[in-house]
């Protein structure tokens, strides 16, 4: 214990502005290292932006167009009584898609892949595909597989001219990419995205990525992108100018809406009843100049996500979200990791400099209240604000930088108030007095003083702190502090100390020599008669009720 209250008193007699800046170098080595290396803030971003998300106050409301025909567990009991288990025949899909087409939707988007034949009813693949080159506003999905794929796979622009973004590069000419295409040919024909939810590496899905560039400079669209062409094709082109802007994978934070079931949903079984011409069990609406997601909700078809709005989030209201963006033009920007990297650092050297003119004592308010102002600001761009601010890496490194330089302020202020270093020659005290007490704001200012124009005294005082809400319970004990050391090195620093001193203090007495040896015990005796004498002549100073 000896040993190591020795080495953190070494630590505590290093200069000052020497130990601020070597940290604010050390955390700028650590900001490089973690923004292309570790990636250690990522991780507390992800957390604490999803916390923000579900507690946000303000948030995009759902674009009334969008409505879900959703195959939950009731169609699916329902339906199952005389179709089976999923998947049903797809002329139950023909039915369906033959009714909401002929009510004029703006898009009819399926949330169902249709990669195999159905070998157990092939009419019902001939029905579906008649209802399929019939229709003039579906968009298919498919899967885009890992591009690691690309080169074993035949699929290209030829193939499936839907899937691809309009470029120069055209036909048998453009690259082949790894998916799983739809089996049906009218299928293959018409209007296609991909539809991948590509989670980070929690498990969590907060991006969705609306277009994929491949390696010969073409690119493939989302299905978001694809309905959005159709609806409004002007809208498109600028959005595939901006998209391409983003850096690799061209992938941006999905706007989430307030909960996870904003969009309004219809049984799938209602519509089918109906397209039958039977009575379904409540009122259908119209689905003119909607924009009709069909897909699950129901848990056993699997189509959920972890989001951060809900560990199980349904696929087809994920879906709907990022139609909603991209028909409406809702994103949220973020800031580039090396802007993140200058915030943090300007950051480190803003508090520096700081220190180097307040003090550290100074910023022991700002330990909390500079991240918890940070989050703030990162919390407040969440709702509604066109560029998410993520000042995580900067909170959680004015978190840790803000400590270590107040653990280390202790040390210093240990170092500092410690009996002077033992000396054969007299020493020599000098009391100062202020109104108030020398708290740690003060008592950091007079510790620099005497650290700059006196480094062989050390600094008296009792020890004295009080937190919100006590307070001092003997006050008129903190108010005095003295200056020890030997009698050549005081009388020595004298004229440069008495001038800064003077405007941190009121009062203060003359410098006095210790009599007798020079032991703890004859300091102590001779600060507290000091002490005992200023008070005092302040006593006998003051004007007297007449």
């Amino acid at each position: 214990m000896k040993r190591l209250r020795q080495f953190a008193l070494r630590i505590g007699s290093l200069p000052a502005t020497r130990v601020t800046w070597a940290l604010v170098v050390l955390f700028s080595i650590w900001v490089v290292l973690d923004v292309f290396v570790v990636k250690f803030t990522g991780g507390v971003a992800q957390s604490s932006f999803d916390s923000m998300v579900r507690a946000r106050i303000f948030a995009a409301t759902a674009d009334p167009r969008l409505v879900i025909v959703d195959i939950d567990e009731a169609s699916l009991l329902r339906m199952g009584k005389e179709f089976g288990r999923w998947p049903w025949p797809r002329d139950t899909l023909a039915t369906v898609l033959d009714f909401v087409e002929k009510q004029e939707p703006e898009a009819i988007v399926w949330d169902i892949l249709f990669s195999d034949l159905d070998r157990a009813n092939p009419g019902g693949d001939a029905a579906f595909g008649l209802a399929v080159s019939r229709s003039k506003h579906s968009h298919f999905s498919v899967v885009r597989l890992p591009k690691e794929n690309d080169p074993s796979s035949r699929i290209n622009q030829a193939v499936l001219p839907g899937l691809w973004v309009q470029s120069e590069a055209t036909g048998t000419k453009s690259a082949a990419i790894a998916l799983v295409p739809p089996a049906l040919p009218a299928v293959a024909a018409g209007q296609l995205g991909f539809n991948n939810g590509y989670v980070e590496h929690d498990g969590i899905l907060r991006r969705y990525r609306y277009l994929e560039a491949l390696n010969d400079g073409t690119e493939i669209q989302s299905i978001p992108m694809s309905v959005l062409k159709s609806v409004d094709p002007f809208v498109y082109g600028r959005s595939v100018d901006r998209i391409e802007s983003l850096p690799p994978p061209l992938s941006e934070l999905i706007a989430w809406r307030k909960r996870a079931d904003m969009y309004p949903r219809v049984r799938f079984s209602d519509v089918f009843e109906q397209a039958e011409g039977q009575s379904p069990d409540g009122d259908l609406p119209s689905f003119a100049g909607k924009v009709v997601v069909i897909g699950s909700t129901a848990p056993g078809l699997h189509d959920v996500h972890p989001t951060p709005l809900s560990p199980m989030h349904a696929g087809a209201d994920v879906l709907a979200t990022v139609v909603d963006n991209a028909l409406n033009q809702r994103h949220v920007a973020e800031l580039p990791r090396w802007v993140q990297a200058l915030i943090a650092i300007g950051m480190c050297v803003g508090i520096a400099l700081w220190v180097q003119f307040k003090g550290a004592a100074s910023l022991a308010p700002a330990l909390f209240a500079l991240p918890m102002a940070l989050m703030t600001i990162s919390y407040l761009s969440l709702n509604g604000g066109p560029v998410f601010l993520d000042l995580h890496m900067a909170a959680t490194l004015a978190l840790i930088f803000l400590a270590i330089l107040r653990y280390w302020n202790s040390l210093h202020r240990d170092y500092w108030c410690s009996p002077p270093p033992h000396s054969r020659k007299p020493m020599m005290v000098w009391v100062w007095r202020r109104s108030d007490a020398w708290l740690d704001g003060p008592l950091g200012q007079l510790i620099a003083v005497v650290e700059q124009h006196a480094p062989l005294c050390r600094v008296v005082v009792c020890d004295a702190g009080a937190t919100w809400p006590s307070s001092l319970r003997w006050p008129e004990f903190a108010r005095y502090a003295a200056i020890v050391g030997t009698s050549d090195a005081l009388i020595a620093a004298r004229t440069k100390l008495e001038p800064a001193l003077k405007r941190i203090a009121l009062h203060s007495g003359q410098p006095v020599l210790v009599e007798g040896p020079s032991t703890r015990e004859q300091l102590v005796k001779c600060v507290l008669y000091q002490w005992s004498a200023l008070e005092l002549n302040a006593v006998r100073k003051k004007p007297r009720n007449t």
